[in-house]
């Protein structure tokens, strides 16, 4: 019985802390009225995507994040198609479960250009709830396509 106690209490512990490093977020400056522009990046492999957007306040309609571009990069002579995904997540903090999504069309090219892309989470929360948001990449080549998730954003 003993022994079940400590590794039921280890167990707790070990949730606990990886409950605590996952929701890590980098916190960004929001207020009603006071937009804050942001900058997101993943690697993996060949591959690199870089995400720009803005989250807001809205006095009535609570936080929102809207994307604006994005870019994505392939280097060393990666091969690829232009089919490649950006999905946005956000929801109240902490977003651990990176539900909450918007799927951008399976069309995202790979040419280390900018462009444009709308993706839009609003009415996320009112008052002084946090929310959380954070971009997958999903890279377009031949086999496994790789996959990287940002950093995330907390306001």
């Amino acid at each position: 019985m003993f022994l079940v106690s400590i590794k039921k209490a280890l167990a707790v512990g070990f949730l606990v802390c990886t409950f605590v490093e996952l929701s890590v977020a980098r916190d960004i400056p929001v207020g009603t009225g006071k937009n804050h522009d942001f900058t997101l990046t993943c690697k993996v492999g060949n591959f690199t995507g870089v995400i720009e957007g803005t989250a807001g306040r809205h006095f009535q309609t609570g936080k929102w994040v809207h994307t604006k571009r994005y870019k994505i990069t392939r280097i060393n002579g990666q091969s690829g198609g232009n089919k490649a995904n950006v999905n946005l997540s956000a929801g109240k903090a902490p977003n651990l479960d990176r539900g909450n999504m918007v799927y951008s069309p399976d069309r995202m090219i790979q040419d280390g250009k900018w462009h444009d892309l709308n993706l839009v989470r609003q009415n996320l929360a009112v008052g002084n709830a946090r929310v959380e948001a954070f971009y997958e990449f999903i890279f377009n080549k031949s086999g496994p396509d790789p996959r990287c998730w940002t950093e995330a954003i907390r306001f």
